[in-house]
């Protein structure tokens, strides 16, 4: 169902884009400026940490996973065998960058119609289609979304390591700001109030 809902949103977007100032259900014929590269990046990188967070809270929080070295004592077991929660393992967070750029097939570029404000808007919810559809006006570019879809890919490929280290943290949040503002400088949002280190730790939430 939320396949053929995503078909048909492209679809009215890929003719709003053909038809140019024409309007289409009333709403999104008109074309909005292009969005300036830098803006773009920023937009790109928030939405992306949005969608990461949004997929490990959707992990059962009481799966674990084993993990261990190579090393093995007497008995052929390994030495240093252990238990972690599954949504901060390595392996769970290494699958959820690989994908998660896929997402960017249900996002546009698009301004707010009264303020001008760029947005890249999800166009489907959990419910359907998002209202705020009515809102915006859309970018034309035909590209649709493979420049979305370039610019995560080229963002988790550079940042992999620090996306890691954040998803691993005992409390996920402000990812956003963390990344796309404090360390990859994309955006220009104050920085969130927490001094932000990291910890040095291959793996966390260690239980034994």
């Amino acid at each position: 169902m939320k396949t053929d809902l995503r078909c048909y949103l492209l679809a009215v977007l890929g003719l709003a884009i053909v038809l140019g100032p024409a309007t289409i259900n009333g709403q999104m014929g008109d074309i909005a400026r292009p969005i300036e590269s830098g803006e773009l990046k920023c937009l790109v990188c928030k939405v992306s940490m949005a969608e990461m967070e949004l997929a490990a809270s959707k992990v059962d929080p009481n799966k674990k996973v084993e993990i261990g070295d190579y090393r093995l004592d007497t008995t052929g077991e390994s030495k240093n065998k252990k238990k972690i929660l599954y949504a901060k393992s390595e392996m769970y967070l290494t699958e959820m960058m690989e994908t998660v750029c896929e997402k960017m097939d249900d996002y546009a570029k698009a301004r707010y119609k009264k303020t001008g404000r760029p947005v890249v808007l999800k166009m489907a919810t959990e419910t359907g289609m998002n209202p705020d559809m009515a809102l915006v006006n859309f970018v034309q570019e035909g590209d649709l979304n493979k420049t979305l879809k370039h610019l995560c890919l080229e963002i988790v490929e550079n940042y992999d390591e620090d996306i890691i280290r954040m998803f691993q943290e005992e409390v996920v949040k402000d990812t956003d700001i963390r990344l796309c503002s404090q360390v990859a400088n994309y955006c220009k949002e104050q920085p969130v109030d927490e001094e932000y280190e990291y910890e040095e730790s291959e793996e966390a939430h260690v239980e034994l």
